[in-house]
């Protein structure tokens, strides 16, 4: 999300040395993002740092400095590395001060759980003079927002439980009211996009993109799949769907059966979809790809997937055949789909077929695709270089992808 000139700003700031250090996956910061987004809030820094006070304190003094509100997590426990209170007093040129209601709080926490408050969570109970505290009653970590050159400084928990919970009742409100935007919230539309590279989806709907536009778009690109992401800032669902709706109209024009599908829609929940409606079963026989088309649609609880089967290499692959010898084409992948479809007593049969090139993984492949029915048949052949996991990655994208496509034409 791209900030207009109205649009709030936000530094993610996650506090915490076992966070640099690898020892713990950081899923806060994507959620917060996420989050802030959906409010019309523009993330334009994500920064870690580790246990150390200068170190903290520089991070938030460049925060504010930056950006219209700053949110940390982590540092807020009873120990000694724990140094986020210390760091945003100093930053906000305060000192810390004990807040008695607070012990109260931690110690109620203890109890309901069974245990006596041992004396070092009296740390939690300081915070910076001056601040807003907000209270957390799913942990021991009391919450509070402090101002730093009259920018907010909003510090949670870094357990994600806890972020989540104060998020929804304390932290969204704060925010709505402190910047205005009760009466506004960002809504996205994601159109899934197979078939085409990233460069080639940016070259047919480069016009449409820009800066400050509302409805915004955006790609991001992953093995053997484009996003194209439309985000509307708007006053309610109706008005964001008027705004989306005849973009997305034109790009779907642009981009046809290349779009497979919107949001959190899957390749194989699609096809799945597709095989029950047209109450047909099916098969799938891979070679190179080792299943992993057979696993993405055994993901589907009750798929149409009936039976799969893996080629390890090419002597098996002779004696299915029961041909004297085969090269990589698509008559070779048909012969396999109608093989596979035979044997498996199913309605469609997807093959993939392909050996890496003199056994070595590295050095490139020819690979096809085919998919039979009654009535239908398609075929797809490429030639791949690169590394043995991506071509089992792309092949397995491509082998599927046929199959929607076969599907989508079959009567």
């Amino acid at each position: 999300m791209n900030a207009s000139p109205d649009t709030p700003t936000c530094e993610i700031v996650t506090i915490g040395s076992e966070l640099l250090l690898g020892q713990i996956l950081d899923t806060n910061t994507g959620y917060l993002a996420r989050k802030l987004g959906r409010l019309g809030v523009a993330t334009r820094f994500r920064t870690s740092v580790g246990d150390r006070l200068e170190e903290i304190g520089q991070v938030i003094r460049s925060a504010v400095e930056r950006c219209d509100m700053v949110i940390t997590t982590g540092g807020l426990g009873p120990t000694l590395d724990d140094l986020t209170r210390e760091a945003v007093a100093r930053a906000a040129g305060v000192e810390l001060e004990l807040k008695e209601e607070l012990i109260e709080q931690i110690e109620a926490y203890f109890a309901r759980i069974g245990y006596r408050m041992p004396e070092n969570n009296r740390r939690q109970a300081y915070v910076p003079a001056g601040s807003e505290v907000i209270h957390n009653p799913v942990g021991t970590a009391p919450c509070f927002v402090a101002e730093v050159d009259a920018t907010p400084v909003i510090c949670l928990p870094g357990v994600p439980r806890e972020l989540s919970y104060l998020w929804d009742r304390e932290i969204a409100p704060w925010i709505r009211e402190r910047f205005g935007l009760s009466d506004q919230q960002v809504t996205y539309r994601v159109l899934k996009v197979v078939g085409l590279s990233e460069s080639r989806v940016d070259a047919l709907i480069s016009d449409l993109m820009g800066v400050g536009k509302n409805p915004e778009l955006g790609l991001l690109a992953s093995s053997g799949e484009i996003k194209v992401r439309i985000t509307a800032t708007a006053r309610g669902d109706t008005d964001a769907d008027r705004l989306i709706r005849p973009v997305e109209e034109e790009i779907r024009s642009r981009l046809g059966n290349k779009i497979f599908g919107i949001d959190d829609e899957t390749l194989e929940g699609v096809i799945d979809s597709l095989l029950l409606g047209k109450g047909m079963t099916l098969c799938i026989l891979e070679t190179f790809t080792a299943g992993l088309a057979a696993q993405r649609m055994y993901r589907i609880p009750a798929t149409q997937l009936l039976d799969s089967r893996v080629i390890p290499d090419r002597e098996r692959l002779l004696r299915l055949l029961e041909e004297p010898a085969w090269s990589v084409h698509a008559q070779s992948a048909t012969s396999l789909a109608h093989k596979a479809k035979e044997m498996a007593q199913v309605d469609v049969a997807l093959s993939i077929l392909g050996f890496p090139e003199n056994n070595e993984p590295s050095t490139g492949m020819q690979a096809v695709a085919a998919v039979v029915g009654d009535g239908f048949a398609k075929e797809f052949s490429w030639q791949m270089g690169g590394d043995f996991r991506a071509f089992q990655e792309r092949g397995t994208v491509i082998g599927l992808n046929t199959l929607r496509l076969a599907l989508l034409a079959s009567a």
